[in-house]
């Protein structure tokens, strides 16, 4: 069960917090020079599966711990991921108890926004992103995140107990982690998984609930994109005005996904304790995993992502005081996908046809694109966002693309919040 503050510890915590804040000096550069470009293969196996319920099912949070001898879906039992020690900016406190009452306190009316966090610089394994076949592999886990392991009956409760009357199952509402590890618990991989949907050719009973966490997160103002749309959330106002404290409210409601994935991350790391976390994802998974890594500084491979930034600053994130380049949230997508590259919308999108309000347009962290339109004549299509085309582009190439942050960038731009 979550563990946060009573209110008057976590107002204390929260102002010690601010008022002992120390503004670190910029490196710039120099933390190019303070990457050690030494590169080790480990060998990762899917360990257990997080299912996290939502909506009437938001208490409920159960582990599946898997058997050594599971095959997933690419026929493997395990995969090897190379990486690269690097120095990292990010905050010194940032276990679960605490960034759980800070983003609570964000929360509350009149409540002082926190611009100075103490911050320090640590040395950290990270994703080599510069090696195709890394990148492959972590395609591929996130891949399985679509999957069902074999049937079975051994869920263990870490959340409410379990109340069979409800019908909690595998396909059932809900946000889904698997979490891979090493044989040394030292590194662990948390593959979220993505968007189910017909649209982009898959299927399940998360559909309704994805659709709806989507247009809460990647819409202007409640997927109020006209009138006869069905809004996620009751924030609209008048013509292109907002609330902006009910959209914060409405993201960080304890039955939409990013309240799940704060309880999949608490879980893991009180499984390993002393761990360095990775986070991957695709589609939905890759925006939730960039907003998940954002909060606790993790770093985070996204797939195909749909642009999260406004997500992130509508749930007050903490943005490293660091030169945009030296981030470690990347996002791979390629210029064939209107998802990723945030321009699947209008009456003639396949996003609005089939009910998906993808207006954002700014991803938080790197972007780091294939050229497929140019380079292999892939043409425009939601079919370019599917995770085996992504498994099959990074295939494709010899090499991974730079990584950038994308200046020129403003979400909603004809949007008054109030």
């Amino acid at each position: 069960m979550r563990r946060l503050l009573t209110s008057t510890l976590l107002i204390a915590a929260v102002f010690a917090f601010h008022t002992t804040a120390l503004q670190i000096p910029f490196l710039g550069d120099r933390l190019d020079s303070l990457e050690a470009h030494t590169r080790t293969a480990t060998a990762f196996k899917l360990r257990h599966v997080f299912h996290h319920g939502i909506g009437t099912n938001a208490t409920l949070h159960r582990r599946l711990d898997v058997p050594e001898s599971h095959v997933i879906e690419t026929g493997t039992s395990e995969f090897y991921l190379s990486s690269v020690s690097k120095i990292v900016t990010r905050l010194s406190q940032r276990d679960p108890d605490f960034m759980e009452s800070y983003l609570a306190y964000t929360r509350r009316p009149n409540s002082i926004k926190i611009t100075d966090f103490d911050w320090i610089h640590e040395r950290v394994r990270t994703p080599n992103i510069s090696d195709p076949e890394t990148l492959g592999t972590l395609a591929r886990m996130t891949a399985d995140a679509y999957v069902a392991v074999p049937a079975s009956n051994d869920w263990v409760d870490v959340g409410a107990p379990y109340n069979e009357t409800l019908g909690f199952g595998w396909d059932d509402k809900g946000v889904r982690g698997h979490v891979f590890a090493d044989d040394d618990n030292k590194t662990v991989v948390v593959a979220i998984k993505g968007t189910s949907s017909t649209l982009f050719d898959s299927d399940g009973d998360t559909v309704a609930n994805d659709k709806i966490n989507d247009n809460m997160l990647f819409s202007c103002c409640c997927a109020r994109i006209s009138y006869i749309w069905t809004t996620v959330c009751d924030c609209y106002q008048k013509s292109y005005t907002c609330s902006q404290t009910c959209l914060e409210d409405a993201l960080y409601a304890e039955d939409k996904y990013y309240h799940g994935l704060l309880d999949i991350y608490r879980n893991t790391t009180s499984l390993y304790p002393t761990a360095t976390i990775w986070l991957t994802g695709h589609s939905l998974g890759g925006s939730m995993a960039a907003l998940l890594g954002r909060t606790y500084g993790v770093p985070t491979v996204a797939f195909e992502a749909p642009p999260e930034r406004l997500a992130a600053q509508r749930l007050h994130l903490p943005f490293p005081p660091v030169p945009a380049n030296e981030s470690t949230i990347w996002h791979f997508g390629n210029t064939a996908d209107p998802i990723f590259m945030g321009v699947c919308n209008g009456p003639s999108s396949a996003c609005w046809v089939g009910g998906y309000a993808m207006e954002t347009q700014c991803h938080s962290g790197l972007e780091c694109i294939y050229d497929t339109v140019k380079d292999k004549k892939w043409h425009v299509s939601v079919s370019s966002h599917r995770i085996r085309a992504v498994i099959d582009m990074i295939a494709a190439y010899n090499s991974t693309p730079p990584c950038v942050e994308r200046s020129d960038c403003q979400d909603c731009f004809d949007w008054e919040f109030v």
